[in-house]
C-alpha cells in the first residue's frame, strides 16, 4: 500500500480545536482509497488499518457546463481542480464547483485589480474538469511569513518581512473586497493565504470557494473558512464577516498587541 496525500482532520469541541484523525489517500492493487486513521504518530501500513475507507472515483465529477460558462482551452495558467481527498470526502463535490463558477463568471464579467483574474473552465465531455486563473507569484502568507508562525508567534518574531510599504498594497485588498461586495458577494475567508502577489507587488484576492450572496446560509452551502481567521459562531454571509477578517489582516501585519486580533 502507498500513501499518497494525507491531512490532518481537527473538529471543534468546546470553542476548541481537537484533532479528529488523519485523512489519508492511498493506492491498494492499482486502485485509489480514501481512509481514516487515528494515530498521529506512524503510518498505517495496510489498508485494513483504515477506517471509513471508500474507492475514490474521479472520473466524470465536475458539474454539467451550462450555455452561459466560459469555457476556454488549456493555456498559459493556473488550473484549480480538487485534490484526492476533495474527490473522496465531498459527495456534493459537483455543487461546490458549480457555485464557484458562477461566481468567477460574476467576476469574469466585473474585473478588478484586486479580484483574481478568472479565465474561464475547462470542459472534458462536457463537464468542468478545472477553473482557469491567471498566474501569480506567491500568495501573501509565503511572502511574509514563511515559517508558517501563528498569529501570536509571528507577531513576536519582529515580522522582519513586513515594511510600511505593504500597508498601500492593504489599501487594495480593502478596494477589491468593497468591490465584491458591490457585486452582492461575500468571500467569506479573506486570509494571508488567500491573498496571492501580482509580479508588480499588487495584491489580489483569490480562492472564491466559500463566496456566497448577501444572504445566504454558509453551513448549508458547504462554505470552508479557515480556523482563526472567522468567526465560528457566524452562520450567515454577510459583509461583516470580510471587514472583520480585514482587520484581523491589518493587525496580523501591523499590529503592536495580540490583544488586537479578534479571533484567538
Amino acid at each position: 500500500m502507498q500513501i499518497i496525500q494525507s491531512t490532518e482532520a481537527f473538529r471543534i469541541i468546546g470553542n476548541k480545536l481537537k484533532f479528529d484523525c488523519v485523512k489519508v489517500i492511498v493506492r491498494h492493487n492499482d486502485s485509489v482509497y480514501f481512509g481514516k486513521w487515528t494515530d498521529r504518530r506512524r503510518s498505517p501500513l495496510c489498508l485494513s488499518e483504515l477506517y471509513d475507507v471508500e474507492r475514490v472515483k474521479t472520473d466524470g465529477r465536475g458539474p454539467k457546463v451550462q450555455p452561459s460558462w466560459t469555457v476556454v482551452s488549456e493555456q498559459s495558467c493556473y488550473i484549480k481542480t480538487p485534490s484526492l481527498l476533495d474527490y473522496a470526502g465531498a459527495p456534493d463535490l459537483e455543487r461546490r464547483i458549480l457555485r464557484e463558477v458562477e461566481t468567477c463568471e460574476i467576476l469574469r464579467s466585473h474585473p478588478h485589480p484586486n479580484v483574481a483574474s478568472y479565465y474561464g473552465c475547462l470542459e472534458t465531455q462536457g463537464q468542468v474538469s478545472g477553473l482557469c486563473f491567471k498566474i501569480y507569484v506567491s500568495t501573501l502568507a509565503g511572502k511574509v511569513n514563511p515559517q508558517h508562525l501563528n498569529k501570536s508567534d509571528f507577531l513576536l518574531s519582529g515580522r522582519p518581512l513586513v515594511d510600511d510599504a505593504m500597508r498601500a498594497q492593504l489599501d487594495g485588498v480593502w478596494s477589491g473586497i468593497k468591490h465584491l461586495h458591490s457585486l452582492g458577494l461575500v468571500h467569506n475567508d479573506i486570509t494571508p493565504a488567500n491573498i496571492m502577489l501580482e509580479e508588480d507587488g499588487t495584491w489580489v484576492i483569490i480562492d472564491f470557494d466559500s463566496c456566497r450572496h448577501v444572504g445566504e446560509v454558509l453551513r448549508d452551502t458547504g462554505a470552508k473558512r479557515t480556523y482563526g481567521w472567522h468567526d465560528p459562531d457566524v452562520t450567515v454571509s454577510s459583509e461583516k464577516n470580510d471587514l472583520d477578517a480585514f482587520f484581523e489582516l491589518e493587525a496580523w501585519l501591523f499590529g503592536s498587541s495580540a490583544d488586537e486580533f479578534l479571533f484567538r
